[in-house]
């Protein structure tokens, strides 16, 4: 019996979250070269091995180009969805609701003042967590913190890499790309949704 849902946050309930687009524009990038010269420190940065400033300085001696603020604060505006925030509360009756989630401090921080995390039964944040998706011990330990074992889980994100990854542990997994077609994949696993059904 499925009676745990994981959410990620961004790309599933939250968009407009990510601030490379615009700090590759501020520093006269391209997005794609932006992502490659960030890549080799997010694990590390959403892990909470390192911070901000850590960061940029890697960042810095990889690129030459010294940033001139924090960018992962200064650009972050993130905004909720709230036919997505209706079905998450909706689950409750069916089962606890968590949100597992891949962020950095300035972040999390930013989202729980803001309450973007009131919808949540609890929240598991990789940079407290000290593991990111899609290692599997993210998962483990979400799983141990709720006393379920994988059959009882069922995780939605945006990506596929995480949605593979948790599937692997056997957790049914759905990959998110919007409100219909998670409606479906619930009903599916014999999941009631009880709120009015969201248009694909």
């Amino acid at each position: 019996m499925i009676d745990l849902f994981v959410f990620d946050l961004g790309g599933v309930l939250v968009h407009d979250f990510d601030i490379i687009p615009e700090a590759a524009r501020r520093l006269g990038l391209a997005e794609g070269r932006m992502r490659d010269l960030a890549h080799p420190d997010m694990e590390d940065y959403l892990s909470g091995r390192i911070g901000p400033g850590e960061f940029w300085e890697r960042f810095r001696i990889r690129s030459g180009l010294r940033v001139p603020e924090n960018y992962w604060a200064t650009l972050f505006r993130p905004v909720l969805d709230p036919d997505m925030e209706a079905l998450v509360l909706s689950l409750k009756s069916s089962g606890r609701v968590v949100c597992g989630t891949n962020t950095i401090d300035v972040h999390y921080e930013w989202l729980r003042e803001r309450g973007f995390y009131s919808c949540f039964d609890a929240v598991y944040a990789s940079q407290l967590l000290g593991v990111s998706k899609p290692r599997g011990e993210f998962w483990l330990r979400i799983l141990e913190a709720e006393g379920r074992d994988p059959g009882r889980a069922f995780f939605t994100d945006d990506m596929e890499e995480n949605v593979e990854a948790a599937g692997a542990l056997g957790i049914r997994s759905h990959r998110f790309e919007g409100i219909g077609g998670l409606v479906s994949a619930l009903e599916e696993a014999g999941i009631p949704v009880p709120v009015e059904r969201a248009r694909p």
